[in-house]
């Protein structure tokens, strides 16, 4: 029984010195929890690693996972920048593409606009309607055509429209460089255009013979070029007067004779602030003293004083307008039949 225990113990001896044999033979012993993830990155660790070593190693690790943080934000951060990239292309091809077609519409909106123009100068000069002549727009096409510098002041002495100094004065002028009218009748009541309803009678009375006294004056001084500024202020009063006494006579309201009479006041006080104007006074004087007697002394007179026929609308101007537009065709007709007058 001894004999056999003894050897037993021997066998397992035997045993346990073949499999430390076998360890040894292995070639690598790895650390605790990190054998793995070490073979994993091309190492292991070496039997003799010490605390510094380990700290180091980590430290790489962590190092590594931040050089990865980084690198994937700046694939990232390149995966953004070619998205703003493309965004900013379809943007601006967007805008590019709105643009070109809205470009085509005003273009094409313009041109529609000048065949309309085109049509409408046609018409004025051509076949003008009625409202074209009221409008004063077929006056200003023949006084276009009459100011024609290839037509020879001779010719218009061969036949001369007449046309009397009373017809000028009546006239709505329309002065371009100060966009306003200029007419001596509209604001000098009588009996062509006498004074607004709500005006008249005797309660108004001495108000009217103040402002026409007052209106003569401004006159007088204008036609001798001594118009002065108490003159025209002397002109104001009498129309604040006027405007106040229909305040109290008939009050502020929406009837027809209270607005025709406040917008023939508002006239009178716009006439009066234009009289300030020293083109304007020239221009008014003129018109005051105007003896001129046929279609061609107008169209000179006009085209000095860079003057165009306004609107008509007020009293008799539209009739005035229908008689003067038959006039100055008439002149063209004559200086077209003239023939060897007229350069070409």
């Amino acid at each position: 029984m001894i004999s056999k225990e003894v050897g037993g113990d021997l066998a397992m001896k035997r045993l346990m010195i073949a499999a430390a044999a076998l360890l040894a033979l292995s070639g690598e012993v790895h650390a605790q929890g990190f054998g793995g993830f070490n073979r994993g990155m091309g190492g292991g660790l070496a039997p003799g690693s010490t605390v510094q070593g380990d700290a180091l190693r980590g430290e790489g690790v962590f190092l590594m996972g931040a050089g990865y943080y980084n690198l994937n934000t700046a694939m990232a951060n390149s995966i953004n920048t070619d998205t703003w990239m493309r965004l900013n292309e379809y943007i601006y091809q967007s805008i590019k593409l709105e643009n070109h077609e809205k470009a085509l519409h005003r273009a094409e909106v313009m041109a529609k606009r000048r065949e309309n123009y085109e049509k409408i100068l046609d018409r004025n000069k051509n076949s003008p309607e009625e409202r074209d002549v009221e409008r004063g727009a077929a006056l200003n096409a023949k006084l276009e055509e009459l100011l024609n510098p290839k037509i020879q002041e001779s010719v218009f002495s061969l036949s001369p429209v007449v046309l009397d100094g009373d017809t000028v004065r009546s006239i709505p002028f329309f002065y371009g460089s100060e966009g306003t009218i200029i007419s001596i009748n509209r604001v000098t009541p009588g009996k062509k255009r006498p004074w607004p309803v709500a005006l008249r009678g005797d309660n108004f009375a001495h108000e009217r013979d103040a402002y026409l006294k007052a209106l003569e004056n401004t006159k007088e001084l204008q036609n001798q070029s001594k118009l002065s500024r108490e003159a025209i202020e002397s002109l104001g009063k009498t129309i604040d007067t006027l405007k106040m006494r229909l305040f109290n006579v008939i009050r502020p309201s929406r009837d027809k004779d209270y607005v025709e009479a406040e917008q023939f006041l508002n006239r009178l006080e716009d006439w009066k602030n234009q009289l300030r104007k020293q083109e304007i006074e020239k221009i008014a004087g003129e018109i005051e003293k105007y003896h001129g007697t046929t279609i061609h002394d107008l169209v000179r007179f006009m085209g000095r004083n860079n003057l165009r026929f306004g609107v008509a609308k007020i009293g008799d101007e539209n009739e005035l307008y229908t008689s003067l537009y038959a006039k100055m065709k008439q002149q063209l007709e004559s200086v077209a039949n003239a023939g060897p007058g007229r350069e070409n």
